[in-house]
């Protein structure tokens, strides 16, 4: 006999469950958007909902915080599943900074200013 489990999905465009909508431990899925979500307990008596997979919900998970991910200029900045910090311009990766704040550049350095 088979047996099927169904989580709670939306077909809106946009629609993000509420933390009074699933239950820690269950998943809600957006199968127009194809995306995964997840309530999660932040250790402090409150909870917020998680898109799994997504480079803020890596980030957020790491201690990255919200500006872990996003493009300034031709840079854009994202974090790995190794808590490390990439930098690319124009597609190609050129900086990288690990989680013991070592920070490998490629290419010519100019370094200026006071710490």
């Amino acid at each position: 006999m088979k047996s099927r489990v169904l989580s709670k999905r939306s077909t809106v465009p946009g629609k993000v469950p509420t933390t009074a909508q699933i239950d820690l431990g269950e998943l809600a899925i957006n199968t127009r958007d194809g995306k995964l979500f997840l309530k999660r307990d932040n250790g402090n008596g409150a909870f917020t909902i998680v898109e799994v997979g997504s480079p803020q919900a890596v980030a957020s998970s790491l201690g990255l915080g919200a500006f872990a991910y996003g493009a300034v200029g031709d840079w854009t900045i994202a974090a790995d599943a190794n808590g490390n910090l990439r930098f690319f311009h124009d597609g190609s990766a050129r900086m990288r900074l690990d989680p013991d704040g070592n920070l490998t550049v490629s290419g010519d350095i100019t370094a200026f200013g006071a710490p």
